[in-house]
Parts: C-alpha cells; structure tokens; sequence
C-alpha cells in the first residue's frame, strides 16, 4: 500500500559533496531519470531513500516514477542473505549448473507467486502474469533444495536429443571425456541422456554419472563395493553366468540384455540383489549407475565381457 512520510522528517540532505562528486540520492535519479526508468522495485532497506529521491525527482522536474518496496531475502538460517549463504552472482549459479530459465523462475517465486501454488512459471508466462499485488510483505527465504528441485524440473522437460546436445556433450567436453569431434553417433549420446535425465539434478551431474563409460577395459572398481558385492562367495558363478550369457547375444540392445540375465539369479541360485551387485560392480565400478541394460548396450559388448574378465579374479 501507500506509504506516507511526515515533511519534517525530511532534512536538506546533501547531494554533492566537498570533493564535487554526487551523492547516492542524486546520482541515481539522474541516472534513472535519463534511462526513463518507470518502475522501480527494490528491497525495504531503501525505503528510507524514496521520499528524499521523489523531491529530487521533482526539483528536476523528471516524472516521477512508481516505487515498490519488497521483503529482503533471508538465508536458511533466518538471516538477511550474504556472501556466507553461499554464492553471491548469477555466474556462479551458472557455473555450478544452473539453467539460467530454472534461475529466473526460482527468482521469481521470491516473496511472488501467481496464485501460491504454481512453482513452474516460464519466462513468457512471468512476463504476462507477474504483478505487483502478488508480491508477498513477509520475507523470502533462499532455499537452495527448491531451487535444485526447480532445476531439475527443466531439466527433465528436456528431450533427449536437446539435454544430450546442450547439457551431456559441453559438460563432458569441459571434463576433458570428450574431444571436439563426438566419439559416439547421435543415438548413443541419446540413449546416454534418457537414462542420466532422472538423474541429474545440477549440469555437472553427468561427468561423474557417465565417466564409466569413458574407462577402459581396466575399470578402477571401488573397494568397498568389491568387499561388498564380488569379494564374497560364489560370486564367480554369478559373473561367469553373465559373462555367458552376454556372450551368446547377437542383439546387443538393453531389452535383449535385460531378458538374458533376468532367469540367472534363479537358475544360480541366488537372489537379484547379489547377483546383479556382482555385475553392477564388475562392468561400472560401484555400486550406483545408471540401469544396467542400457549401461551395458552403452559400453559395448566387447568391453562389457571383458570388464567382466578383468574382476573375475576378484571373485570367490
């Protein structure tokens, strides 16, 4: 609402100073004034500053524009946000991978909202719906956990062949996986972004999420998940089960992959979640990855087997 100051509030503030240069209250009418500012938004610290500005404004004879002071953002912690929340630029969140579309939507839902549920508002429908009535008089709190669950909204809304070419290639390229040429066809890279999507809350994600498929026959395999999933007994029926039944495959496609290991476990023996973290282990190097059939249509049945060769001796 309307905000009234009593005139004798107001002293004959200063806006030069003795070195000739302008004081904030001055300089920034001007500097508004000459952009043909006619809104101004910012937060209630300045509010103090808006009657002294509107007397510059008309000692100017500048129309004056319509002033709108919001609640300051707060930090988790209840405290006026600052550089010890974390970062502090729009280039850090874009570097730590952030969509800038996810960045301004989050911005937005700050202290506004269009109708207090929607938490999904594009850029075009922010442009068409936001107004000033909406913004809400209590403070916002910057909460970095809805911004990463914002992110990873647009981030699902993506198709496979955009994620795969603006988020999958330029983050593994920047980690020094891929070269300037793509290793792979357009199909694979797909296939790769289908199952790491779901998976990616942030754009660096994906480098450590598919650096698996970039090692060679010699996978580095985690020791706690060796000791935990192929260093136990009779884990070596269970990977040369696999080994041949990949081996007999002529169709090397996750569903044709997935329909062979599905009887094994039974037919050895054992229940699915020992012999598939056996596996697991063996062809990806720990325990969490991507779903395995596509994990293994990815890296190819050569170096599939052979993976699988290499932790063998591992086994009991």
């Amino acid at each position: 609402g309307d905000v009234v100051f009593d005139a004798k509030e107001l002293d004959d503030f200063i806006i030069f100073r003795s070195d000739g240069t302008p004081t904030y209250n001055f300089a920034t009418v001007v500097d508004d004034s000459m952009m043909g500012i006619t809104h101004v938004i910012r937060g209630d610290d300045h509010l103090s500053n808006t009657p002294r500005q509107i007397m510059v404004y008309e000692a100017l004879g500048a129309p004056v524009p319509t002033f709108a002071h919001i609640s300051m953002i707060l930090g988790p912690d209840g405290k006026k946000l600052s550089k010890r929340h974390g970062a502090t630029s729009v280039e850090e969140y874009r570097d730590a991978g952030y969509l800038s579309d996810a960045f301004v939507n989050y911005l937005a839902l700050l202290g506004w909202s269009p109708d207090g549920e929607t938490t999904i508002v594009p850029r075009d429908v922010l442009a068409k719906t936001f107004s000033l009535e909406h913004v809400s008089k209590n403070p916002a709190t910057f909460d970095p956990k809805k911004l990463d669950s914002i992110n990873q909204t647009y981030l699902m809304a993506m198709s496979d062949e955009k994620f795969a070419k603006t988020v999958l290639l330029p983050e593994l390229k920047k980690a020094g996986l891929e070269g300037d040429a793509p290793a792979h066809d357009e199909a694979w890279y797909e296939l790769l972004a289908s199952i790491l999507k779901p998976r990616t809350t942030v754009t660096p994600d994906v480098v450590e999420k598919s650096r698996f498929l970039y090692e060679g026959e010699d996978l580095p395999l985690d020791e706690k998940s060796v000791q935990k999933n192929i260093a136990k007994p009779d884990t070596k029926s269970y990977l040369e089960g696999a080994r041949a039944a990949l081996a007999a495959l002529d169709s090397w496609k996750a569903e044709a992959i997935d329909a062979a290991l599905e009887p094994l476990p039974e037919q050895l023996g054992t229940n699915k979640r020992k012999f598939y973290g056996a596996l697991r282990v063996a062809v990806c190097g720990n325990m969490v990855s991507p779903p395995l059939g596509e994990s293994l249509e990815l890296m190819g049945k050569d170096m599939a087997l052979a993976r699988i060769d290499h932790a063998l001796p591992l086994a009991q």
